[in-house]
């Protein structure tokens, strides 16, 4: 059960019970209990969606709503009507993954599994004392395997087998909250980090890594109780938060509702938005793509994950029916196609009302379900729906890069996972096992860092990249602004030998600053290991120059920035190093009064904010990235090279110097596509 505050307002709550006692969860469908309801033989295929609808607190009648949008038409009660049971007391959450349905039934204390297509029964766990599981509120899927269910009441996030419903652990949360509570509520997660918000009496958002299952960090925010958490496409998360509550003599927060922006990486609040008005049950969504958030808070708002203001008008108001603003509860997106549905549980005890919109926000059809509609389920298997332990085949796989052959990055603050925890995100020990990391990154538009000057990745593609002589060909994309561009330099390769390894001849993609005083060419940087933990990393280059890539316990507590798959040599001394080689680009930083400025330069490098990194919806229809051409690769004595096609780039960061906020400049990338395959 999600009401406005279970905790918080349990008088309202027992209110309700004594009003709503003798009601029936049972509404429409017309078929007798223990009989299949009439449903498509296959619901993914009919893009059907299953509604979850609470019931009365303490009153046993949750249901489970069944919508053709197709045929326009609903079936209520379906789960008692094709199990021959009910569902339970106080129905919280459901999800989809791997074929089954899961419903966590908080008052019942029960996470049941269906058949995605029949809604049979196909297991079932229960709460006792032995696994610590007394309300489960939501469930995650972390492997095929393995799942992660939070609790109202319990101090532990369990850990089960979604395959066999078997309870297989748990991971301490005691004293998260004020009053002994240890509330748990939604789940996210972001490579193998699993974000939790902590509801009742909290402001913290807990950090689980979801290979130890271990609590790693916790964030904590401004305002109360963080309610609902999404991950957009940019690696950001967000949370909203119901702001708690103050009454006379009593209370905590002030009713006032925040939407938070955090950097899913480093972990740290990027953005904080007042809403400014009493919130009522918010919620927060996700278009298909990512790139759209929605915001419900009375109304239903929706802005772009890359917008910082929050929008000033509604995307859909709220129905008014009889005269009376209707309380909109629960929201849900279908990822396919972009439709949304939010529901009205009117007054709490009767029958509420769905209403489905297209993703223009015109009202296509409204129906009744049971009592409390909050939750909604989509039967359509998407990426979304799958755990890390596969890499996903994303839409725009056919464009993506296909293999990366080299992750070679230099020291640096966001190599190691650019985490405060104390614990590295890249956790292979080889070659093998770095690159196969980044490749998952890059499919999922996560982050890959390059480290500082030199650091570099080689991809390939499965097919040949045309030369357009002038158009746009390749597409990187990086996170830069106008006051951080930490720019890298592109190369080239063409397949000549055919052996489908990336071991011919490298063309530099010349930019703006290339045969200017502002580039070096034929640099080399040499890196020296460190010999004790926490120290910075010394450097020297064939320019005479030396330096430091600086050690910045704030930003990440790992003991070294240097990486053990990188080979080493040894230099006349006898220190253990490894030297980079390319071009390099001046480095323009400032630093004054606390705060850091990287200036772009024009064009022409990838994670730099030039006039060639925008948003081109010829090819992305809203993600800004950077467009770069293959005419530009030109030959070691700065001829053109006149590739017909390349089948493999190089990304190496281009500039050395660092700042004292920020650390040291180093590319990110996040993805390398074809432009000419949509």
């Amino acid at each position: 059960m999600a009401k406005l505050k279970e905790i918080c307002m349990l008088l309202s709550v027992l209110v309700l019970m004594a009003a709503c006692s003798g009601l029936e969860g049972t509404e429409g469908g017309g078929t007798d209990p223990g009989t299949d309801p009439v449903i498509p033989v296959d619901p993914a295929a009919d893009g059907g969606v299953l509604i979850l609808c609470e019931g009365v607190f303490n009153a046993g009648n949750s249901t489970l709503s069944y919508y053709s949008p197709t045929e326009k038409k609903v079936e209520n009660d379906v789960f008692r009507r094709v199990n021959g049971i009910p569902l339970g007391d106080t129905g919280q959450s459901i999800s989809i993954f791997d074929g089954r349905v899961y419903i966590a039934v908080e008052n019942s204390g029960i996470i049941w599994a269906l058949d995605e297509k029949t809604l049979k029964v196909k297991g079932r766990l229960t709460g006792t004392a032995a696994n610590h599981i007394i309300n489960p509120r939501y469930i995650h899927r972390v492997y095929k395997d393995k799942a992660y269910v939070t609790d109202l009441f319990s101090h532990y996030i369990n850990i089960f087998n979604p395959q066999t419903m078997e309870y297989k652990g748990s991971i301490s949360v005691e004293g998260i909250s004020l009053n002994g509570y240890s509330s748990t509520e939604e789940m996210v997660q972001y490579d193998k980090y699993v974000f939790v918000n902590c509801w009742s009496y909290s402001k913290k958002i807990l950090v689980i890594d979801s290979e130890k299952d271990q609590l790693v960090n916790t964030i904590e925010l401004d305002s109360w109780q963080p309610k609902s958490m999404v991950v957009d496409d940019l690696g950001h998360l967000w949370v909203i938060t119901d702001g708690g509550y103050k009454m006379t003599g009593e209370g905590f927060g002030d009713n006032i509702p925040h939407l938070y922006r955090i950097d899913a990486l480093s972990q740290r609040i990027e953005l904080d938005m007042p809403l400014g008005t009493d919130q009522s049950n918010v919620q927060l969504a996700l278009s298909g793509n990512k790139e759209m958030l929605y915001i419900l808070n009375n109304d239903l708002y929706r802005m772009k994950v890359t917008d910082e203001t929050f929008p000033t008008e509604p995307f859909i108001k709220a129905p008014v029916s009889n005269g009376k603003v209707d309380f909109l509860y629960g929201l849900g997106v279908n990822p396919v196609n972009d439709e949304v549905y939010v529901a009205d549980a009117i007054d709490y005890c009767q029958s509420g009302v769905v209403y489905r919109y297209n993703a223009q926000g015109q009202l296509l059809d409204q129906f009744r379900v049971g009592i409390i509609p909050n939750h909604f389920a989509f039967c359509k298997k998407t990426d979304a729906d799958m755990g890390d332990d596969t890499i996903d085949e994303p839409e725009d796989a056919p464009a993506l890069v296909s293999k990366v052959f080299e992750y070679m990055p230099a020291p640096g603050i966001m190599v190691n996972g650019y985490s405060i925890v104390g614990d590295f995100i890249w956790n292979g020990a080889t070659m093998q096992e770095a690159c196969d990391r980044a490749l998952k990154h890059f499919r999922k538009k996560y982050m890959v860092s390059l480290g500082a000057q030199g650091g570099y990745i080689v991809a390939g593609f499965d097919h040949n990249v045309r030369n357009s002589q002038g158009d746009y060909d390749l597409v990187i994309k990086g996170n830069p602004f106008n006051y951080q561009s930490e720019p890298g330099i592109i190369w080239v390769m063409k397949d000549e030998n055919g052996d489908g390894l990336p071991n011919d001849t490298w063309y530099e993609l010349k930019g703006s600053e290339y045969g200017t005083e502002n580039e070096t060419l034929n640099y080399a940087i040499t890196y020296y290991k460190p010999t004790a933990p926490e120290q910075d990393i010394e450097w020297t280059d064939n320019q005479g120059g030396s330096g430091i890539v600086p050690y910045m316990k704030t930003w990440n507590q790992h003991p070294s920035y240097w990486q053990d798959w990188v080979p080493t040599e040894r230099d006349a001394q006898g220190r253990e190093c490894r030297t980079y080689y390319g071009s390099r680009l001046k480095d323009m930083h400032t630093y004054q009064n606390g705060y850091s400025d990287e200036p772009p330069y024009p064009w022409g490098y990838a994670d730099n904010m030039g006039s060639d990194y925008f948003v081109n919806t010829k090819f992305h229809a809203s993600m800004a990235m950077g467009y770069y051409k293959i005419c530009n690769a030109v030959t070691a004595d700065g001829q053109p090279a006149n590739l017909d096609y390349i089948n493999f780039v190089k990304v190496q960061t281009a500039q050395t110097g660092y700042t004292p906020n920020l650390g040291e400049i180093s590319t990110e990338v996040y993805g390398i596509w074809d432009y000419h395959v949509k």
